[in-house]
């Protein structure tokens, strides 16, 4: 009988403690990560039938477009907060943007407020895990010509200092 109940008690354990595909996403998402690539893909540029690609790779010093921004940082935090800032030789550049964030298996939202109403704006992305990190997409205007269909896509990867 005594170990019919610890078998009970150790599935019963072992249930409670699985965590959902979201729930392990948004704990592998918290620590310190740096975007290395950034390509967006504006199929109807300027309202005309043309492809224009425009592409970053931060992992290259000599990326002239890469040295220009500076490296794209995130830091996510386990309470829901995450900030984000570029450096350029190792210093802050720019202004540091905070908010809140959440993930699914497939998705992440970063949560902005924005305005002197401190309305709350919520910037929806594709997830999806990659080696040594993650990869996002998003669908937007980005060229303004009125069709949603602007591409931007961004690998990121964990800083080496950040314990997985």
């Amino acid at each position: 009988m005594k170990s019919v109940k610890l078998v009970f008690l150790f599935v019963s354990v072992l249930l409670v403690s699985c965590a959902t595909e979201d729930e392990k996403m948004q704990r592998y998402l918290i620590g310190n990560w740096e975007t290395i690539y950034a390509k967006i893909d504006l199929p109807t540029y300027n309202g005309k039938d043309d492809l224009f690609e425009y592409d970053i790779d931060f992992a290259n010093p000599h990326d002239p477009r890469a040295k220009q921004q500076g490296k794209p940082l995130t830091t996510f935090k386990a309470d829901g907060t995450f900030v984000t800032w570029s450096e350029i030789y190792n210093r802050s550049t720019g202004q540091m943007s905070t908010g809140k964030w959440r993930a699914t298996k497939d998705s992440l939202y970063f949560i902005y407020q924005q305005g002197a109403g401190k309305k709350d704006i919520t910037i929806p992305l594709g997830l999806k895990e990659i080696e040594d990190g993650y990869a996002t997409t998003r669908l937007l205007d980005q060229d303004r010509d009125g069709k949603v269909d602007d591409l931007i896509y961004l690998e990121t990867v964990r800083l080496p200092d950040t314990k997985k």
